[in-house]
């Protein structure tokens, strides 16, 4: 059955790739709380570099079907961080976005970000797990038993899928990230200088 939660959650799949626009644009206006130090910003540069060697990692073994806004799912991917968590790459967008407002300097409008991206993979998340379903019954069901949604195991819980890690192909398909995150680096460095 087709919830509204599940209708609307295909409208912020269909659209999710402009979903952070609206973020960044919030977090280049709003006035800088405060500067974070040169240890915290190394901090920050390392999470949101290893946010995105998160999403290279995952979509190498998934392929470009994670840029798709469509409803078809050729298979079940079992094999890299899908086997320690079903959403990697929201949770390494999350941390990237978050992330970057803090380094902005505006870290209370942070949890704003947080929350935003939380309704919005809620409501993706009930519209993927749907389609998964319906595709794949039992075994998406058995999946769903053994990995955790949003908080990753240790250790992988369940057996390698077939699917084999493609990084040139993880790259081509991680372009826009890139330059989403080389405009964003240009824009804190922007802001910072016009405040100094």
């Amino acid at each position: 059955m087709q919830t509204p939660a599940f209708q609307l959650g295909r409208i912020w799949f269909k659209y999710r790739g402009y979903s952070p626009v609206p973020v960044l644009l919030f977090v280049l206006l709003m006035p800088v709380v405060f500067a974070p130090s040169p240890l915290v910003s190394l901090a920050l540069i390392v999470l949101i570099l290893a946010s995105e060697a998160i999403r290279i990692w995952a979509v190498g073994y998934a392929g470009s079907v994670t840029r798709t806004r469509g409803d078809a799912v050729n298979s079940l991917v079992c094999a890299g961080p899908f086997r320690y968590v079903r959403n990697p790459l929201y949770i390494a967008n999350v941390t990237m976005y978050v992330s970057w407002s803090v380094l902005f300097g505006v870290g209370p409008y942070a949890a704003l970000a947080a929350l935003f991206f939380a309704v919005q993979y809620s409501l993706i998340v009930r519209y993927e797990e749907g389609i998964l379903t319906e595709t794949f019954g039992e075994a998406y069901a058995a999946y769903q038993q053994k990995v955790p949604r949003w908080l990753p195991r240790l250790t992988p819980a369940v057996p390698g899928s077939e699917h084999v890690f493609d990084l040139p192909a993880a790259l081509r398909s991680e372009r826009s990230t890139f330059l989403a995150m080389l405009l964003t680096a240009a824009a804190y460095w922007l802001k910072n200088k016009a405040l100094s």
